[in-house]
């Protein structure tokens, strides 16, 4: 019988992670459908973009946990999730099982940032980062139209 024992420092992020992504989830969940394809400017993109770009660099992730080398080349860029709340739930969903499946097999790997050796926690790190830039920036849309926030997250929509 094989034990998974998680380091202290690992398990407290991925629960940050769990929280962070579920805040994101929410915000697509509650999202009327035609409201994917608004966008607040020029080279912003449409809310379906970005959320479709959140899970598109969490598959350059995934794939640094599974090769050691960090490669933002590799997205999927499946650009027909953008326009379908569903497909991009379950785009979210399936990245994000993939990546927590990964973290088990390959808790001590060390991965190539650009010449840099990062360990899984500050890979996780990094990915936490990316994705409260992106919470930034869906707050503006959300804002601009007028929508209501989910109950998650508490503060953004008072």
């Amino acid at each position: 019988m094989i034990v998974f024992i998680m380091r202290e420092e690992l398990k407290h992020l991925l629960e940050k992670w769990k929280d962070l992504r579920q805040l994101t989830l929410d915000l697509l969940s509650e999202l009327p459908e035609e409201n994917l394809s608004f966008s607040v400017g020029k080279n912003m993109g449409t809310i379906g973009k970005q959320y479709r770009h959140i899970g598109d660099v969490q598959i350059c992730y995934n794939e640094a946990i599974k090769t050691g080398k960090v490669d933002f080349g590799k997205y999927r860029r499946d650009y027909s999730v953008e326009t379908s709340k569903m497909k991009l739930l379950e785009f979210l969903e399936e990245v994000n099982m993939e990546m927590l499946k990964l973290i088990e097999e390959k808790e001590d790997v060390k991965i190539d940032w650009f010449g840099e050796k990062l360990n899984l926690e500050e890979h996780l790190n990094s990915l936490i980062e990316h994705e409260i830039l992106h919470h930034g920036e869906l707050v503006v849309y959300i804002r601009v139209l007028d929508l209501k926030f989910p109950e998650s997250w508490g503060m953004w929509g008072l």
